[in-house]
């Protein structure tokens, strides 16, 4: 399991990036995405990357099925429109203290999981 950490502009950009993760990326997003206070988000992303450019204004985190090599491959290929971050247990204390925090956070309203539709044989 990897966790996305999605920083953006509005509420509606990070809806939109998680619908593309889900659509397009077609990586498996376990449970609710949920909200994370911006500073927080913009504190991760100083500890994985070393440095914030721009702070943001939204984020939220959401779980995924898939292991980070197959995740950040996956929306490499994609443009979504607000910055997503690939969280791993290689960040150990950040990482583990995501998990532990995440049951914990409010629920970001208003995305859905799209309906996937069977494959024909």
């Amino acid at each position: 399991m990897t966790i996305l950490l999605i920083r953006g502009d509005s509420y509606e950009k990070l809806k939109n990036a998680l619908a593309d993760v889900d659509r397009h990326a077609e990586l498996t997003i376990i449970g609710k995405p949920k909200i994370i206070v911006p500073e927080a988000a913009d504190e991760i992303l100083s500890h994985i990357l070393g440095e914030v450019k721009k702070p943001c204004k939204t984020a939220c985190l959401a779980k995924v099925a898939e292991k980070a090599p197959k995740a950040i491959d996956k929306i490499r290929k994609i443009h979504p429109p607000a910055h997503i971050v690939v969280v791993s247990e290689r960040y150990g204390e950040v990482y583990y203290k995501l998990l532990d925090d995440f049951p914990k956070l409010p629920v970001l309203k208003g995305y859905y999981k799209s309906k996937k539709k069977e494959k024909k044989k």
